[in-house]
């Protein structure tokens, strides 16, 4: 069993593979020889790491909806839900039965 990042991304290290492009260039891809279980898990372990060192960590915030309990860094400063079709429809939907059958939204 894996115990922290560091050892996923060393059971499943990744090298570059370049590959053409249907429009004539080339792009390089990350390629981890490993089996699924273990390339999830450095791939997870991969965007934690970069997560946590990124500048921008200050901004996760908790997504507002009340049955939900993910994290999410927003791309725009007004953000409130994790996923705006099912968290935000969510309250949206909420509110609109509070305005017209007189109840409180939960």
């Amino acid at each position: 069993m894996l115990r922290n990042s560091s050892e996923a991304l060393a059971a499943a290290p990744s090298h570059r593979v370049l590959a053409w492009t249907g429009a004539g260039g080339i792009a390089a891809a990350a390629h981890r020889p490993a089996d699924p279980a273990r390339r999830l898990a450095a791939e997870l372990a991969e965007a934690v790491a970069e997560l946590l060192t990124d500048p921008r960590v200050a901004q996760v915030r908790t997504c507002e909806a009340h049955d939900c309990v993910l994290l999410f860094l927003p791309a725009h400063p007004r953000r409130r839900w994790c996923v705006a079709s099912v968290c935000g429809n969510r309250a949206r939907v909420a509110r609109y039965y509070a305005r017209h059958k007189g109840d409180t939204p939960t």
